[in-house]
């Protein structure tokens, strides 16, 4: 036996490794992905409920998303979270044009 076999031996459990830690990355990905595509879409179907003088449904609407949005914990979801509490204040004390411009800005942040 070699005496390079314990390190090629060690280089190959380095990369095995490495080789089933990938997927999780992509996987976590992935999955910030979807969250960001489903506030987007979240926001352009709240927007489209108060422009046609929806509020009640818009309301529900971001509360329901906010809901779901707060159980995770990662920055695009907290972001989502804030914009939504402003847009939600807003619209409860009548301004629903503000609440339009918050959501505009929200889904341009992403």
């Amino acid at each position: 036996m070699s005496k390079t076999s314990p390190i090629l031996a060690l280089m190959a459990a380095f990369a095995a490794a490495s080789a089933s830690a990938a997927p999780m990355q992509d996987d976590e990905l992935t999955s910030r992905e979807n969250r960001r595509a489903y506030l987007q879409q979240q926001l352009r179907d709240v927007r489209v409920e108060l422009y046609c003088d929806h509020q009640d449904h818009a309301l529900q609407m971001m509360r329901d998303t906010r809901r779901q949005l707060s159980v995770q914990h990662d920055d695009v979801s907290e972001r989502g979270v804030e914009h939504l509490d402003r847009a939600i204040w807003a619209v409860r004390h009548g301004d629903t044009d503000q609440a339009l411009n918050l959501l505009q800005d929200a889904h341009r942040q992403g």
